[in-house]
């Protein structure tokens, strides 16, 4: 067995290189750095085009026309600058996602209108019925999902008063007062709220009255002027 320091401290049979060598290495890497931008600037712009096409695919389904659809686009194959080519793909590329993405938001809460009204229509017609097992179902599961006593509260008005308590793990004959402190929420100041809505109503109807400077009769000033 060799000992590793012994081998490792043997002086290297290969001759080290010398300055020349080096400086030609460098030369030689720096001269292929256009060729490995340009090669990577490909791939990235092959990506773009395959991207761009499924969003443009994606919209025109959901009845949203892709970027060619507009006026005054000039199409990527009539741009013979490659920088400016590779730019342009990249901002309509940036732009569609931007509009898939709101799309897909919208998509999501339309479709969560429609659920929630297509239950809710359901649910009203099992109202009639105390033993409506749609109606327990719906029941439980805001119980489960719906944690703000304002949240419960709005649900619980809107489908009639079901036996939905204003917390999770309360009782449905507890008030909205001992509902909220017991979550740790608080009431509006009410009184606060009246008080700024009729000095609100005082302000207009003084600037709105005949005793309001900017609006008063000027005719005795002028006879007193006369």
């Amino acid at each position: 067995m060799i000992d590793k320091r012994r081998r490792n401290s043997r002086p290297s049979k290969y001759r080290p290189r010398t300055d020349a060598q080096k400086q030609r290495r460098q030369e030689l890497w720096d001269a292929r750095a256009d060729d490995r931008l340009n090669r990577a600037r490909l791939s990235e712009q092959e990506a773009l085009k395959v991207r761009l096409e499924e969003l443009e695919g994606a919209l025109r389904d959901s009845g949203r026309g892709g970027v060619h659809s507009e006026r005054n686009t000039m199409p990527l194959d009539e741009i013979e600058d490659d920088d400016h080519r590779f730019h342009v793909l990249k901002a309509r590329v940036e732009r569609l996602e931007a509009l898939w993405s709101i799309n897909r938001r919208k998509r999501e809460t339309r479709g969560k209108i429609i659920i929630g009204g297509a239950v809710l229509a359901e649910a009203g017609e099992g109202l009639m019925l105390a033993d409506s097992a749609l109606l327990a179902q719906l029941v439980d599961i805001l119980d489960r999902r719906v944690e703000r006593v304002r949240d419960r509260l709005t649900v619980r008005e809107l489908l009639g008063d079901v036996p939905l308590p204003l917390r999770p793990g309360g009782s449905a004959d507890e008030s909205l007062g001992d509902a909220l402190r017991t979550a740790g929420e608080t009431l509006p100041d009410f009184d606060a709220m009246a008080q700024s809505a009729m000095a609100e109503d005082a302000d207009e109807a003084l600037i709105d009255g005949d005793d309001a400077p900017d609006f008063a009769d000027p005719e005795p000033l002028w006879r007193e002027a006369s």
